[in-house]
């Protein structure tokens, strides 16, 4: 990567780890598909735009699945308000809008 910016010492390094072809003729590292899928994502659980838990759920979760995870979590932060609308965007947020 270095041969962009000084080709002689990413040259000399090269050679000095005993890689083979020379730094100019090697190419580009090639991209695993397999490795650039998420396992799991953090999803961000607000009430009325604040902060109030982070889960870690599976990179594929639905929207009523994440709903009711994070309604659970944050039951004892809803106490006395009424929902008035969930915004669900799975699976990085779920933002909780009451009427207090």
């Amino acid at each position: 990567m270095s041969s962009c910016f000084a080709p002689f010492t990413a040259e000399e390094s090269g050679e000095r780890l005993g890689h083979r072809p020379s730094v100019s003729d090697a190419g580009w590292p090639t991209a695993d598909p397999a490795l650039l899928e998420r396992d799991t994502a953090t999803c961000i659980v607000q009430i009325d735009g604040k902060l109030r838990d982070r889960l870690v759920v599976p990179g594929d979760i639905d929207e009523t699945s994440l709903r009711e995870l994070a309604l659970a979590a944050v039951t004892d932060a809803l106490a006395g308000r009424s929902m008035t609308k969930v915004i669900v965007r799975a699976p990085r947020l779920v933002n909780v809008v009451t009427k207090r």
